[in-house]
């Protein structure tokens, strides 16, 4: 489905970025990742399958950065087709007790680094007069903000937002631009609710309001990173090719709870 494009993935190191990054190259597409970790599990499960693929260790937020990461993929294969940005943060934390700092952070890594990735990547596009594919990982706490991530909830609901906005403004450049909703998904950072946590305990109520919202539809309530690859899939296919502006939650249900 996308044999010969090229697709720029951030926060493709593991998660959500790592399950989209393998399969679109299982379907053929060059995969460049941005994270700031290393990559090495991601690229080694690409080279596996034989795809093709080159990973930066740099933030979303550097532009400087970014803007040399697009150089070096421009350099090896003369073109962008697909974004996805998926790099986010979640710290969990009381809304009364996070400090204003670690709410500007979230902000910057998920809203900014959104906008400058999109920035860069449609400028080129433009540039070339190619189509192409933006899609925007946001969330289901967007549309449905959770206690305790009331920072991250905001941060998604701008991210929603923001996608029309450029979906408005790019389509006559012929790019697409949507968002992915995700529910609860079984990686790392769900798992492990502390793991970005950066002050205080995790609030007694918490886990009990999190499997309140789990999805009958599969057993332990959770997605799998898969099922975000699935759609992200569809939608940077030409299968999506009359779809722009639009969010797509794939929450089991949550919204519906």
């Amino acid at each position: 489905m996308l044999k010969e494009k090229v697709a720029l993935i951030t926060g493709g190191a593991q998660g959500i970025g790592q399950a989209i990054a393998i399969k679109f190259a299982e379907e053929g597409a060059k995969i460049a990742i941005v994270d700031i970790k290393n990559a090495k599990k991601t690229i080694s499960a690409i080279e596996k399958i034989g795809g093709e693929v080159i990973a930066f260790e740099s933030d979303v937020v550097d532009e400087a950065a970014m803007n040399q990461a697009v150089k070096e993929i421009i350099e090896k294969w003369g073109k962008i087709d697909i974004l996805v940005n998926n790099a986010g943060i979640y710290p969990l934390e009381r809304f009364i007790a996070i400090p204003i700092e670690l709410v500007k952070r979230v902000f910057d890594v998920n809203v900014i680094g959104t906008y400058i990735c999109s920035q860069i990547v449609s400028n080129l596009l433009i540039e070339k007069e190619s189509p192409g594919v933006i899609i925007n990982i946001a969330s289901a706490a967007g549309v449905a903000p959770d206690k305790y991530h009331g920072h991250y909830s905001a941060s998604k609901a701008a991210v929603i937002s923001a996608t029309k906005a450029m979906a408005m403004e790019l389509m006559e450049h012929k790019i697409r631009v949507n968002a992915i909703a995700p529910g609860a998904i079984a990686t790392r950072g769900v798992k492990n609710p502390g793991l970005f946590q950066k002050s205080g305990e995790i609030p007694a109520d918490f886990m009990q309001m999190q499997s309140s919202k789990s999805s009958p539809l599969v057993k332990g309530g959770m997605g799998q990173p898969s099922d975000i690859a699935e759609m992200a899939l569809f939608l940077a296919s030409d299968k999506a090719n009359y779809i722009t502006g639009w969010t797509f939650a794939v929450d089991g249900g949550r919204l519906l709870l």
